[in-house]
C-alpha cells in the first residue's frame, strides 16, 4: 500500500481495511465513525485557520483618548486652525489604523 500523508486519506484507508476485516454488516458503524473523524479534522483545520487570522477590532478607548489632549492643546496654542489641523491629522491616522487592521 502506498504511503499516505493526508489524515483524511489515512482515515479512509483504515475504514476500508476495517470493512474488509469485519464485513459489510458493520458498514453503518464504520461510516458513522469515519464521518465523525472527518468532521473533527475539518473543525481542527477551521480552528487553525481562524487562529492564524488577526482579530478585527474597532479602535479602542486608548486610541481615541489621545485625541482629547491634542485637541485641547491645539485649541489653546493655535485656535480654530490648530483644532482643524489636529482633527484632519487624527482622521487620517484613525483611517489608516482601521484599514491596516483588516
Amino acid at each position: 500500500m502506498p504511503r499516505m500523508t493526508n489524515p483524511i486519506d489515512e482515515e479512509l484507508a483504515a475504514t476500508l481495511e476495517a470493512r474488509k476485516e469485519l464485513g459489510p454488516g458493520h458498514d453503518d458503524h464504520l461510516i458513522a465513525g469515519f464521518l465523525e473523524r472527518i468532521d473533527s479534522e475539518i473543525e481542527r483545520r477551521v480552528d487553525e485557520r481562524l487562529a492564524r487570522r488577526s482579530p478585527r477590532q474597532p479602535l479602542g478607548k486608548e486610541e481615541l483618548g489621545v485625541a482629547i489632549p491634542l485637541v485641547v492643546v491645539a485649541g489653546i496654542f493655535a485656535g480654530v486652525t490648530g483644532v482643524v489641523a489636529i482633527a484632519v491629522a487624527l482622521t487620517v491616522i484613525f483611517l489608516v489604523l482601521t484599514v491596516s487592521r483588516r
